[in-house]
């Protein structure tokens, strides 16, 4: 067994044979272009690892994520959606075989075996399952045209150069959602006690229709539509517009930047997001004459006397305009009209409330929620200005950032979450030892502890522009100290 074949994710074997057959490969007319993409990637790739061929089946073995690699380095779609789906087109039509892997210690995982050419050449031709939508993408410019001459609030992101998030939904219910896509409780409601200073409130979170409650990788979906919302509020207090809780979003604006292309995989990943925040409620549960009930209600702006309070990040989502200019005969709907919760938006407008904080926009293209939730802790815990560092385990860590996870599955996830960022950031991993982790402004030192698996230790980078010493935020804060003391002198 090649050794490369023991990491995680799908394995893909191609025999030796079929190396040479690329030109059979790419004539079938069972498959669409991208298929046909996908599959001579495959097939270049193991030709390029001939050394590794197991004597015994004559055959290579790549891994999912050698192949991600190497199809990205070719431009072409990697991402694990499309991964996956391209597998299982590829399967029903025949040219794969599904077998199970077997890896030491682990459990079996999907092996893909490419089958010989001539067992799917009679196969029926790849027929285009879509009209041709050239004429439908004049509607959809039409459709922005309209919105425009109408003065509709359009989320844009071409001037966006910094990202946001907003203390109720990137903070307190961020820590609420399931903690991954994979958590089981997909539509069973569930109760979070979150850690508020000293004390504790209790969160109740579930699903108003049938489509699935939201995960921490849904974080992202917020912040990169706050960070829309905010832009469009500032632009039109600057015009002395009227601006009112009614947006309209472009699917593919949405993905640009969240740092994915607009393939279709793509956008339903977005659109699904876009679901479960609509579908999510977060009901609040405080006893309004309690000393933490004054405080939760004081330091977010909520009424007082409310015992039972309720949230859905989207209160409104549809595509009307789409489906009338023919959204049916498109892919899938690509405008969306959004209104966001009445508090939120009430929030963002205010300019005297401060509900919302910039942060480096590079956070939209992370995928991973615990990520994000990890950065939020950081923003809360050790702050944007002073010189706070702050220390703590990861099973504290843990009651903080997902409480109602079991440890061990957020242990793992968090882990891998960190590692992936490594990686992605071009800096080392140590599987077991001492870490460095730079998370968008601040330095997390991680290091292993016999009592707590792991010790974390948070502290702000002051040289970062976005919340170091020099960064905007810090020299309008150190401007309004002098400003206070010359009044008091």
């Amino acid at each position: 067994m090649p050794a490369k074949a023991k990491s995680g994710g799908s394995v893909y074997r191609v025999r030796q044979r079929h190396l040479g057959q690329l030109k059979l490969y790419s004539e079938l007319e069972c498959l669409t272009k991208i298929e046909r993409k996908f599959l001579l990637g495959l097939i270049e790739l193991c030709s390029t690892r001939e050394d590794t061929m197991d004597p015994e089946t004559s055959a290579i073995d790549v891994t999912r994520t050698e192949l991600q690699e190497w199809l990205s380095e070719k431009s072409i779609g990697s991402g694990n959606t499309i991964i996956k789906k391209r597998s299982n087109a590829l399967t029903e039509i025949g040219l794969f075989k599904k077998e199970k892997f077997q890896r030491p210690k682990c459990k079996p995982a999907d092996l893909f075996i490419l089958t010989d050419a001539s067992e799917v050449i009679d196969a029926p031709t790849q027929v285009k399952q879509f009209k041709d939508h050239r004429p439908h993408r004049l509607k959809l410019k039409e459709i922005k045209t309209q919105l425009i001459e109408a003065d509709s609030q359009i989320l844009d992101t071409s001037q966006i150069r910094l990202a946001r998030s907003e203390r109720l939904w990137n903070g307190v219910f961020g820590s609420c959602m399931r903690s991954s896509r994979t958590d089981p409780r997909r539509n069973q409601h569930f109760s979070t006690i979150y850690r508020f200073g000293s004390d504790q409130i209790e969160i109740v979170t579930s699903s108003q229709t049938d489509s699935e409650i939201c995960h921490v990788d849904d974080q992202r979906t917020i912040r990169a539509i706050i960070t829309m919302v905010c832009l469009q509020i500032s632009e039109r207090m600057d015009l002395s517009k009227e601006i009112k809780n009614e947006f309209y979003i472009d699917i593919v604006d949405l993905c640009r930047i969240m740092g994915l292309d607009g393939s279709g995989a793509n956008r339903d990943t977005v659109r699904d997001s876009m679901k479960r925040l609509y579908s999510t409620n977060f009901n609040v549960l405080i006893d309004s004459d309690s000393e933490t009930g004054h405080k939760f209600a004081a330091q977010f702006g909520i009424t007082p006397g409310a015992d039972d309070l309720n949230f859905r990040f989207l209160t409104e989502l549809d595509s009307s305009i789409d489906r009338e200019y023919g959204g049916g005969s498109i892919r899938r709907p690509r405008w969306y009209r959004i209104a966001l919760h009445s508090k939120t938006f009430q929030d963002i407008a205010d300019v005297n409330v401060i509900s919302t904080f910039i942060d480096n926009k590079d956070i939209l293209t992370v995928s991973s929620g615990l990520i994000h939730i990890f950065y939020t802790w950081c923003c809360i815990h050790v702050k944007r200005h002073g010189n706070r560092s702050v220390n703590i385990t990861l099973p504290d860590l843990q009651r903080y950032m997902i409480p109602s996870a079991r440890y061990d599955n957020f242990r793992d996830r968090f882990l891998m979450a960190l590692k992936n960022h490594q990686e992605k950031s071009n800096e080392p991993w140590n599987n077991d030892g001492f870490n460095i982790i730079k998370l968008f402004g601040y330095v997390v030192k991680m290091e292993p502890d016999m009592a707590n698996e792991f010790i974390f230790n948070a502290y702000r980078d002051k040289s970062d522009p976005i919340i170091g010493d020099k960064s905007i935020h810090n020299r309008l804060l150190k401007s309004n100290k002098r400003q206070g003391q010359l009044e008091l002198d």
